[in-house]
This record gives C-alpha cells, sequence and structure tokens, in this order.
C-alpha cells in the first residue's frame, strides 16, 4: 500500500486548482498551511484520513 497520496485542492482566494501530497499511514484530521500553487497566498487546509485514504478535504482563507 502507498502510503503518500496527492489530492487536488482548490485556493480559497484565486480560486485556481493544485496538487497537494499527503501522507495517509496514520488515522485522523491533519491541520496545515499549504501555500498556493499560483497565487503564493496561504490556506488553511484540513485533511482527514481513515484506513489509509482521505475521506475529507477543507480548504479555508488563512
Amino acid at each position: 500500500m502507498d502510503w503518500i497520496e496527492e489530492i487536488l485542492i482548490e485556493c480559497p482566494q484565486c480560486g485556481k486548482s493544485f496538487a497537494i501530497q499527503i501522507e495517509t499511514a496514520e488515522e485522523g484530521t491533519v491541520q496545515l498551511i499549504e501555500d498556493c500553487a499560483v497565487c503564493c497566498r496561504p490556506a488553511a487546509v484540513s485533511i482527514t484520513v481513515e484506513e489509509g485514504e482521505v475521506t475529507g478535504v477543507t480548504v479555508e482563507v488563512s
């Protein structure tokens, strides 16, 4: 099983999508700040992992 998953998120400020990589080895919710690959503004990202898979993603203005 691959413990790194690439997901697309949408920047809440410019609306463009970009990919980030998430480690899925541990279950739970991870909170992080990710700079947009397009406009470079920060976004607060909350990711839920269950049974080795990403089950929820929330992206908000940071």
